[in-house]
């Protein structure tokens, strides 16, 4: 399984250990001395794993992981830990922040194999995930746009019809233009609503059929009117 990790630990010793084993299981692997260079990293090039030391100067573990959760929720991050700050770690799975975390010294590098493998097969099953959900949004987008524009373009069509006949009345041809105004507008509105959607809300139409709610999806496009 292909994928991309940043070791981060001040023991250089220690990091080139890591990377080695990681790089001859196939994983492309990049380093970084402390959680600030960790962070330089990531901006550069978000990774799919990061394996971190707990102890580290300038930014240490946890500092490193709350980091990384407020820019890059989703990346797994795996920290290798004492006995002393094992309780940090754990606190930290349990608040949904770390992925996974092993104890130093590590007896068997199999196991950080397994955890990156791991963690790997994690953001893959989520990225997966994502897609579904956005093959979703967007059929739930086009039966929206259908339903909102369709209306008024058969309007239009029907409009035609009228003020292509040469013997139409006057008021008849006027009511067809005043048609076809209200529907280009309504268009418009609707196109305009698709460009600032800013949030996902669903609205079931008829069982197993759902559309955006476009009026609170774009509610803040509207408040500011």
């Amino acid at each position: 399984m292909q994928g991309k990790v940043l070791v981060v630990d001040d023991d250089g010793e220690i990091r080139t250990l890591l990377s080695r084993r990681l790089r001859r299981a196939g994983y492309s692997v990049e380093e970084a001395g402390d959680g600030v260079e960790a962070l330089e990293r990531v901006e550069q090039a978000v990774p799919d794993v990061v394996v971190t030391d707990m102890a580290m100067p300038r930014l240490d573990g946890l500092g490193l992981l709350k980091e990384l959760r407020s820019r890059e929720p989703e990346l797994p991050v795996i920290v290798l830990t004492g006995h002393g700050s094992m309780d940090n770690a754990i606190q930290a799975m349990r608040d949904g922040g770390l992925f996974d975390y092993l104890l130093k010294p590590l007896a068997d590098l199999a196991l950080l194999e397994l955890a990156v493998r791991r963690a790997l097969e994690v953001r893959q099953l989520r990225a997966r995930a994502r897609e579904a959900d956005q093959v979703v949004a967007m059929r739930e987008l086009a039966v929206t746009a259908a339903d909102r524009i369709l209306n008024p373009l058969n309007a239009i069509v029907l409009s035609l019809v009228t003020l292509r006949h040469e013997g139409a009345a006057l008021e008849a041809r006027a009511k067809a233009v005043a048609t076809v105004e209200k529907a280009i507008d309504a268009i418009n509105r609707v196109v305009r609503q698709m460009h600032t959607i800013d949030r996902y809300v669903p609205r079931e139409v008829t069982r197993g059929l759902r559309e955006i709610d476009l009026e609170t999806a774009t509610a803040r496009e509207q408040d500011t009117d």
